[in-house]
């Protein structure tokens, strides 16, 4: 069951399937929508299996509804970034498979990350190759009526807002959106000035997570927390995004191997609760 949800929130929560890895897909919708999130973010991986299992996406849009759910974005299509032209055809074919799925499923993003980065590659490269490739890939995504969330990765080809903004831009595509995770901007080193000129109608999430002290270059996927239990300045962001007049998704992604041990529901009421204060 569903819970019933009565307060009107600014920001809308969603919670990443990566959170509970330990979930099949129906287990994570129900924990989702029992927790108190309004949306969720699907692995490519986790709805492979599920179609593989005999299920239909058509069940999979009735689950949604029945929970009160929405379908945020589906992930994550990586490692494309400096794959040669006469090789592409097979990140296209990913792509479109991806692109299928959100068309079947009623999700409107396919989120996109860019491939680490290689040293001996100058950064302005990196950054031509990335918006050239993620510009073929908004291609075939506009076909199934999809957007194309992009996001930058610490040590990456597009390792800081700056980047992406600049990838973004050069793909001069309408359907390119841009993602951001609170966990790379701190390790990155990124700051909410590089957003002054970014239209924000071009944010469509904020992955809203924590992080352990120490060293940021040290600091691996891993060691993310949920909100509030970290050294990250998440009121700043909130604060920064509401002053804006931003109402999008903040979404839980935690990649933390003791949270996929422990019961999924419980994992799931923890997350809400640690965003809801930011909400």
């Amino acid at each position: 069951m569903s819970i019933q949800r009565t307060e009107e929130l600014s920001l809308r929560a969603c919670l990443n399937q990566a959170t509970l890895n330990q979930t099949d897909v129906q287990g994570f919708i129900q924990a989702a929508s029992s927790a108190g999130f309004q949306g969720v973010e699907f692995r490519i991986e986790k709805l492979r299996s599920y179609a593989a299992s005999n299920n239909t996406w058509s069940q999979l849009r009735e689950l949604l509804k029945v929970h009160h759910m929405e379908s945020v974005c589906v992930g994550s299509l990586e490692e494309f970034s400096y794959v040669p032209s006469e090789d592409f055809e097979s990140v296209l074919h990913r792509a479109r498979e991806f692109a299928t799925v959100c068309q079947q499923i009623g999700c409107r993003i396919l989120h996109v990350a860019p491939t680490p980065v290689q040293k001996k590659l100058q950064k302005t490269k990196a950054i031509e190759m990335s918006a050239d490739r993620l510009s073929r890939i908004a291609q075939v995504a506009a076909e199934y009526s999809v957007g194309v969330g992009f996001e930058f990765l610490a040590e990456a080809s597009a390792s800081t807002v700056h980047d992406a903004v600049e990838v973004l831009n050069a793909t001069a595509a309408s359907n390119v959106g841009l993602i951001i995770d609170t966990f790379h901007c701190y390790v990155g080193g990124s700051t909410l000035d590089e957003f002054r000129d970014f239209p924000l109608e071009r944010l469509w999430i904020v992955h809203f997570n924590d992080v352990e002290p120490g060293q940021p270059e040290t600091l691996t996927d891993e060691k993310r927390l949920l909100p509030g239990k970290g050294v990250i300045k998440l009121r700043e962001y909130e604060k920064w995004l509401k002053d804006h007049g931003w109402d999008g998704w903040l979404s839980i992604e935690m990649f933390r191997p003791e949270y996929w041990r422990e019961d999924p529901l419980q994992v799931a009421k923890e997350s809400f609760n640690s965003l809801k204060p930011y909400l």
